[in-house]
């Protein structure tokens, strides 16, 4: 059989699992990334120096190579993976469809549409559209960029006053130029979840649903997300359906999805989507070690018109990405680093070092680094991504 050639859209540090994979399942990878000296661009068959959202450049080397399938990493490769796939003829999302699930303006509306619960919600850009909004869905509410990407809670605040407002909108309108803004009602939920989903032919398969556990409000940044659900299984069965339900909707009939979603006391309330796999270490190793699903070479597999081998979860084991989010202060040094040196750590990285200031966690990019804890049992893995954290000494000015 015809090896198949795969383009990913990346090569940073966080991808460098996924490309080792797919080349490991046998797949011939051809990787890009704007800088030419990528973390990961030593662990791809080909690299070329190639910015992700030049979809005519992009077009221009998927040719070249004559690739089977284009794998988006990240929000800012869905558009680009698109393009190149309809062009191609190639298994792929539709332009409308990517459009829809890399802007959450579209994406609510899609929802509304469909009957898929997610938060009462109005858009605003100027100061008087703000106040009508909070007319229309009262305190608390959420303030996060409409047209934003890239994930990492970028702008995403809760406000719970009219004397928060205008902070809030300085800070949700300093991340993108487009200062469209969504304005959400507040979700009180059970539980907080996000889940990988697998989609072929129109079929979705949910592979693994995660808990999170938010840093203090206002923001809404990850501090853990733990797998498996703590759901029982009926209650797991029904979310499941649901994910299946509310990703279908938006027209992903071929891919993957990351979707965020809440269990509350009247059902699930879906908050955003990214048509591709979940950030960072979610696919590899989160995923793989909790459930034995290799959900990106399934991926892959998926993009290159392939049927996946794996849908269902073949083990359950327990998985905790833990995020480290030390004091803010200006660092002088940090010991402890040997404590992860453990046989429960799957991965980890410190970004933090000497000279570096910590701010207060606000996005995701304020974090220091993380922690992924596999175990037996979620208590285990959870305990111990919080004592992990505690043997990194660091020290301040």
């Amino acid at each position: 059989m015809e090896q198949k050639r795969v383009l990913i859209l990346g090569a940073a540090r966080y991808y460098s699992a996924c490309i080792e994979a797919a080349r490991e399942a046998g797949f011939f990878v051809v990787g890009i990334d704007r800088n030419e000296k990528a973390y990961a661009a030593h662990l791809c068959d080909v690299f070329e120096p190639v910015d992700i959202v030049d979809k005519a450049a992009v077009l221009e080397l998927a040719k070249r190579y004559q690739v089977h399938g284009v794998i988006p990493i990240n929000d800012y490769g869905v558009p680009t993976a698109s393009y190149v796939s309809q062009q191609m003829g190639l298994n792929g999302i539709d332009s409308q469809v990517a459009e829809v699930s890399t802007n959450k303006e579209l994406m609510r509306e899609a929802w509304i549409e469909k009957g898929i619960s997610c938060p009462k919600v109005a858009v605003a850009t100027e100061r008087k559209e703000f106040l009508e909004a909070i007319k229309f869905v009262g305190f608390p509410c959420i303030f996060k960029p409409a047209h934003g990407i890239g994930g990492a809670s970028r702008g995403v605040v809760v406000v719970k006053s009219m004397e928060e407002m205008d902070d809030a909108i300085t800070f949700t309108q300093s991340f993108y130029s487009d200062k469209a803004t969504l304005v959400e009602s507040f979700i009180e939920a059970d539980i907080e979840h996000s889940a990988e989903v697998l989609v072929y032919q129109g079929e979705a398969y949910v592979a693994a649903i995660g808990d999170k556990v938010k840093t203090p409000l206002p923001y809404r940044v990850d501090k853990n997300v733990i797998y498996p659900t703590a759901l029982d299984a009926m209650a797991e069965s029904d979310l499941s359906e649901a994910i299946k339900e509310a990703v279908l909707a938006l027209g992903i009939d071929n891919g993957m999805a990351h979707i965020e979603v809440a269990s509350t006391k009247t059902g699930p309330v879906f908050f955003e989507l990214g048509a591709r796999c979940g950030g960072g270490g979610t696919a590899n190793p989160i995923v793989k070690f909790a459930t034995g699903i290799d959900i990106f070479v399934e991926f892959v597999r998926i993009s290159c018109g392939i049927p996946p081998i794996s849908t269902k979860p073949k083990k359950r084991l327990a998985c905790n990405y833990h995020f480290i989010t030390p004091t803010p202060g200006k660092v002088i040094a940090v010991n402890g680093l040997d404590a992860m040196v453990h046989p429960d750590v799957l991965d980890f990285e410190l970004f933090t070092k000497p000279g570096d200031e910590i701010k207060e966690v606000k996005v995701g990019t304020d974090r220091s680094g993380f922690i992924i804890v596999g175990g037996q049992n979620r208590v285990t893995v959870l305990e111990r991504g919080y004592e992990l954290e505690r043997q990194l000494n660091f020290r301040y000015e």
